[in-house]
């Protein structure tokens, strides 16, 4: 082979060596930013198409602002973060002057720690129990009314012994039967919520010192009323009894 083909092939060795030392040095790097950057991009375009949808949802959730805070303070009015009870018993007082009943007593009792109910497991196919199996069930004879099945309770785990208590509370008041029926629909739906579970009456006695009401039944309703602190570590706390002193229109 002679000198000056040794010298060409040399320097197409070279001319080989130095393009391939390009590419990998020089174009490969940069081809491989792009490819990030497009990368980049397509991932910033995702979260902009995300916040964008985001801010849109918010900024329909804030045309209702208003009323959502309305609403929020309606339920802590019905449900208060503390027993408030002079404001509850100034409320039924006022309701009972609206409703024409005369107020006997007002009985406030101690808050009490709220007991979530136990729904009871029902036992899986396959797996261990102890339950005695019920019977096949028998057709009930036509005409005779069905059990209704019972509905399970409805629960929230945010809803705990640790922020939420019962106040159990008793009123006594006389009146008709339309008085006495008007003050439960206006203790019913006060700002304060009241749930009355227990109703009774009875006929006062002859020598009652107001001759008006000498013939009116007094009822006495008995329920609960509701606190649900904001506080994840607060506790029920006791509330005072009172019987107060109630003008109401005989």
């Amino acid at each position: 082979m002679s000198r000056n083909r040794m010298m060409l092939l040399l320097a197409a060795l070279a001319a080989v060596v130095v393009l391939a030392g390009g590419f990998f040095l020089g174009v490969r790097p940069q081809l491989d930013s792009a490819a990030a950057a497009r990368t980049d991009a397509e991932s910033i375009e995702s979260t902009n198409t995300v916040t964008r949808t985001e801010l849109e949802r918010l900024r329909e959730q804030a045309k209702t602002l208003n009323q959502q805070r309305a609403t929020l303070e309606t339920l802590r009015a019905s449900v208060p973060d503390s027993s408030n009870t002079s404001a509850f018993i100034s409320a039924l007082n006022a309701t009972a002057d609206a409703a024409g009943v005369k107020v006997s007593s007002i009985t406030v009792g101690d808050a009490q720690a709220y007991t979530p109910p136990v729904v009871a497991a029902t036992p899986t196919d396959g797996g261990d129990s102890t339950a005695t199996p019920a019977p096949s069930a028998t057709p009930a004879p036509a005409g005779t009314a069905s059990v209704p099945v019972p509905v399970a309770p409805m629960t929230d785990s945010s809803i705990t012994a640790a922020n939420f208590s019962v106040i159990p509370v008793t009123v006594s008041v006389t009146g008709d039967f339309a008085q006495a029926l008007a003050f439960v629909k206006g203790a019913q739906t006060s700002d304060r919520l009241f749930l009355i579970n227990s109703i009774s009456s009875s006929l006062e006695s002859p020598g009652a010192a107001d001759a008006a009401a000498a013939d009116a039944p007094t009822w006495s309703f008995s329920g609960s009323v509701y606190v649900l602190s904001d506080e994840a570590g607060a506790s029920a706390t006791g509330a005072p009894t009172a019987t107060p002193t109630a003008s109401a229109a005989g």
